[in-house]
C-alpha cells in the first residue's frame, strides 16, 4: 500500500483541517445510531415502562422484610424511593399517564431534533467534501498533464495516446473521491468500533463476548476474497485503458481502416477487448457479491445470537427488554464499522491500482529542462554545428542518426535529403531538443543548445511540421498559437505572406472560422500555409521544415519557397525533403542514409560525381544515368 500512503502523504496535507473537519462531523453523524439505542432503552423501560419493575425491585420488599435492607422504613418507601438490596440501590417508580405523556414528547423532541441536526451535518460535510475533491481532482489532472506535457519523448511513445488520456481523465478523477472517502471513513469507523465497544462492555460484559466470536469469521472472509479482488480490480484498470487507447488510435485512422475495408475486421478486435472487459466486470461482480453476502450472513448470525442471549436474560429477570434491544442495536451498529472496515480494504487495494498508474506518469522522467546555469542569448545569428552526434530511440537499439558532423552557416538555406527513415526529421528534433543526442553535441552561434534556456531555443526556431495540428479554436488562434498575444494585424500579415489571406477572408467568418473538432476542415494546400504563418508569426532566427512541401503541387511549393526565402531574408532555413527539386537553389545540401551523412555539397557539386544523391535525383527526375 506504499502508493496509498504516498497519496495521503502528498495529495491530502494541503487539506489536513478540512479532512478533520469532515471526520468530526462524520463522527458525530454515525454515532446518532448509538444514542437512539439508548434512547429506545429509555422509551421503552422508563417512559413506557412496558417491563414493568426490575427484578431487584420486585424483590426488594422481601428482602426489607428479611432485614437485608438499609436506608427506608417502609416496603413502599423501598420500591418507591430507593432500597439497598446487597449493596445496590434499586430505585423504581411507576409513572402515571400524565408523566409518560410528557416524556414521550421529550423523547420526540429530541429525536426529532437529532434527526435535523444530524442532516444539517451531513449536508455541510458533503459540501466540504465536494468542494476538497474538485480541488484535488483539478490539482492532481493538472500535474499529471504537466508531466506528460514535459515527459521524455521516448516515455510518451511508449504506449498509446488512449492509455495517457485513461491516466489524466479517469484515474485522476477517481483517485481524489475515493481517497478522502476511504481516509474520512476509516478514522470515522475505527472511532464508532471503539466507541461501540465501550457500550457494549458498559450494558453487559458477558454478552460482548458473543459480539467479538464472529471477528475470526470476518478475517477468513478477507484472506480469501481480497486478493482476488485485487488481482481483477487491476486487470479490469489495464483493460479499461487498452480499451480506450484501441479506439482512439482506430478512429484516428479510420481513413486506413475504410481504404483497406477493415471495418468489419476491427470492429471484432474491439468487440473482443469490449467482451474481455465485461468478463472480467462480471468476475468483479460475483466478488463483491459473495464478499458482501459472506459478512451479511456473518452480521446477521452475531446479532440474532446478540439477540438470543438477551431473551434469556429477560427470562431470568436479569435484564429488562429496553436493556436488550438496546444492547441488540448497538450490537448491530457495531458491525456496521466492522463490516465498512473490511471492505475499504477492497477500496484501498482499488486506489492502490489507481495510484501506481498517476504516481507512474508522476515519476515518468522529465523530458529535458533548462539547465540551471543557462546561459543568457540576446541575439540569435543561426549559425548550427553537429559534432560527433549520434541518437538512437531505444536503448541497445539501431542509431537513428550515427557520428554526424554538420555546419550550417548563418542565414544559409540547407536541404536534408535520404531515403525515408534514413534519420532526417531525427536531426531536426535534435536541434529543438526534443530529444537530447546520446552522443556529441549540437552549438547555435558557438553555445551547446544544452546550455541555452529551453524556452529561448525553441521561440527562435519556426516548426513548420510534416502534418499540420489544428487546436480547436479559430483560423487566428490557430495561426497565433506560438504568439498568442500577437495584434490582428500581426496576424494577417502572416497570412498574407504565405498566400493565405485571402481564402481566409472569402470565409463567412473570415479569421474567426473554427478548426479542430467541431470545427471545418481547410484543403492540404492552406493546411500548410497555415503551418507556415504559424511559424513566421514568431520571426524565428531559424526555420525547419519537415518534409511538408511533397504534399502539394510543384507551382505551389516553387510559390510557398521562394515566399518563405524572402520573409527570412538572412534567416537559416533547413528542409527536410523527398522532392529533390527543391534542392537545386539550396545553398548546401545534406545526403544522409542510415543514420548517416554520406554526401554534403550544393545541387552542381553533387551532380558532377558518382554518389547517392546523382542516383536519386535521376530517378525521381526519370533520368537515365547518361543523361
Amino acid at each position: 500500500m506504499n502508493h496509498v500512503w504516498r497519496l495521503i502523504r502528498e495529495e491530502l496535507k494541503p487539506y489536513t483541517k478540512g479532512i478533520i473537519l469532515r471526520i468530526l462531523l462524520a463522527a458525530i453523524i454515525s454515532a446518532t445510531p448509538y444514542a437512539f439505542s439508548f434512547l429506545g432503552k429509555w422509551l421503552v423501560d422508563g417512559v413506557l415502562q412496558v417491563s414493568g419493575p426490575p427484578k431487584a425491585a420486585v424483590e426488594a420488599p422481601a428482602a426489607v422484610a428479611n432485614g437485608e435492607t438499609t436506608g427506608a422504613s417502609t416496603d413502599s418507601e423501598a420500591a418507591a424511593s430507593g432500597v439497598q438490596v446487597a449493596g445496590v440501590t434499586v430505585q423504581w417508580t411507576e409513572n402515571s399517564s400524565s408523566e409518560k405523556l410528557r416524556m414521550l414528547l421529550i423523547f420526540v423532541a429530541v429525536t426529532m431534533g437529532m434527526h435535523i441536526l444530524t442532516t444539517g451535518l451531513g449536508a455541510w460535510s458533503e459540501l466540504l467534501n465536494s468542494r476538497t475533491v474538485q480541488t484535488m481532482v483539478y490539482g492532481l489532472r493538472t500535474r499529471v498533464h504537466e508531466r506528460l506535457a514535459n515527459a521524455d519523448s521516448r516515455y510518451l511513445a511508449s504506449e498509446q495516446t488512449g492509455q495517457f488520456m485513461s491516466r489524466v481523465l479517469d484515474d485522476c478523477g477517481n483517485v481524489p473521491p475515493n481517497l478522502i472517502n476511504l481516509v474520512v471513513n476509516f478514522c470515522t469507523q475505527v472511532m464508532m468500533l471503539i466507541l461501540g465497544l465501550v457500550l457494549l462492555i458498559r450494558l453487559n460484559p458477558a454478552m460482548s463476548l458473543v459480539a467479538a466470536a464472529v471477528l475470526p469469521f470476518y478475517a477468513v472472509t478477507c484472506i480469501y476474497f481480497l486478493p482476488r479482488l485485487r488481482r481483477n480490480t487491476e486487470d479490469l484498470r489495464h483493460n479499461a485503458a487498452r480499451m480506450t487507447g484501441h479506439a482512439i488510435e482506430r478512429l484516428s485512422n479510420v481513413m486506413t481502416i475504410k481504404n483497406y475495408a477493415q471495418e468489419d475486421a476491427e470492429c471484432q478486435r474491439y468487440g473482443a477487448i469490449v467482451d474481455q472487459q465485461s468478463t472480467m466486470a462480471r468476475h468483479q461482480h460475483r466478488l463483491n457479491l459473495g464478499f458482501n453476502s459472506l459478512t451479511t450472513l456473518i452480521t446477521g448470525f452475531a446479532t440474532l445470537g446478540v439477540l438470543g442471549f438477551g431473551f434469556l436474560h429477560i427470562k431470568d429477570g436479569s435484564m429488562q427488554l429496553g436493556e436488550v434491544l438496546a444492547f441488540y442495536q448497538v450490537t448491530a451498529q457495531l458491525f456496521v464499522p466492522i463490516s465498512a472496515l473490511v471492505g475499504m480494504a477492497s477500496v484501498a487495494q482499488t486506489i492502490q491500482i489507481l495510484a501506481e498508474r498517476v504516481h507512474a506518469v508522476l515519476d515518468a522522467p522529465v523530458a529535458i529542462e533548462s539547465p540551471d546555469d543557462a546561459v543568457a542569448v540576446e541575439t540569435v545569428r543561426g549559425e548550427i554545428v553537429y559534432e560527433g552526434v549520434s541518437m538512437r530511440y531505444m536503448e541497445g537499439g539501431p542509431f537513428a542518426v550515427e557520428d554526424v558532423n554538420l555546419r550550417i552557416p548563418a542565414g544559409a538555406t540547407v536541404c536534408i535529403v535520404g531515403p525515408t527513415g534514413c534519420g532526417k526529421s531525427t536531426l531536426l528534433h535534435l536541434l529543438t531538443r526534443i530529444y537530447d543526442p546520446d552522443l556529441g553535441s549540437i552549438s547555435i552561434d558557438g553555445v551547446d543548445i544544452r546550455q541555452w534556456p529551453l524556452r529561448r531555443l525553441r521561440r527562435s526556431i519556426g516548426n513548420v511540421l510534416r502534418d499540420t495540428d489544428l487546436f480547436t479554436g479559430t483560423i487566428a488562434e490557430n495561426i497565433a498559437y506560438g504568439a498568442p498575444k500577437a495584434d490582428e494585424a500581426r496576424i494577417i500579415t502572416a497570412a498574407k505572406t504565405v498566400g493565405l489571406h485571402e481564402h481566409v477572408v472569402a470565409m463567412p467568418k473570415g479569421y474567426k472560422t473554427p478548426l479542430g473538432s467541431g470545427g471545418e476542415t481547410l484543403a492540404s494546400d492552406d493546411l500548410l500555409r497555415l503551418s507556415l504563418a504559424r511559424a513566421l508569426i514568431i520571426n524565428p532566427a531559424i526555420l525547419i521544415v519537415d518534409d511538408t512541401f511533397a504534399s502539394v503541387e510543384e507551382s505551389l511549393e516553387e510559390s510557398l519557397r521562394r515566399t518563405l526565402e524572402t520573409a527570412l531574408a538572412d534567416k537559416t532555413i533547413i528542409i527536410a525533403t523527398s522532392r529533390l527539386s527543391i534542392c537545386e537553389d539550396a545553398d548546401l545540401i545534406v545526403v544522409q542514409q542510415r543514420g548517416a551523412i554520406v554526401q554534403t555539397g550544393t545541387h552542381a557539386e553533387l551532380m558532377a560525381v558518382p554518389g547517392l544523391y546523382r542516383r536519386m535525383y535521376r530517378r525521381q527526375m526519370g533520368l537515365s544515368e547518361k543523361h
